[in-house]
């Protein structure tokens, strides 16, 4: 007598029973931080909101299964990429150009547009020490 096996269509049914509870107890941490934000209780609202994440790091960490594959990494991979390369150019044509306004007279930058410039060059030194780190490590 052949084992009992789980067939190949009950794990993807069983992973995405676990990828919902997990984004479902992230997606409640997240209402109750508005919620409690909405009722003047913002220091409760914020531990649901890490209860939440906590919960979801703990299924996603302890589920019998596998939680994401190849094509998940993929696709993450993919849109990673498309972010890293919009924000590079708003960070290459962007920064120039907003100085060359404000330099001719044409407009005059809020303050912000600093903070927004140097957490776009944050952003690129990490990953690319990032980038470093794995290049090297492997």
């Amino acid at each position: 007598m052949s084992e009992h096996t789980t067939s190949a269509t009950t794990r993807p049914s069983t992973r995405k029973r676990y990828k919902r509870i997990a984004y479902g107890l992230l997606a409640a941490g997240i209402a109750a931080l508005w919620i409690g934000i909405a009722v003047d209780r913002f220091v409760l609202g914020v531990a649901c909101y890490w209860a939440g994440g906590l919960g979801m790091g703990l299924v996603q960490r302890f589920s019998p299964v596998e939680l994401y594959d190849e094509r998940d990494t993929t696709i993450e991979r993919k849109a990673s990429q498309n972010t890293m390369n919009v924000f590079a150019y708003l960070f290459v044509l962007g920064t120039p150009g907003g100085l060359a306004l404000q330099a001719s007279g044409l407009l005059t930058l809020p303050g912000e547009f600093y903070g927004a410039t140097w957490t776009l060059f944050a952003v690129f030194v990490v990953f690319g020490a990032s980038v470093l780190y794995h290049k090297y490590r492997t």
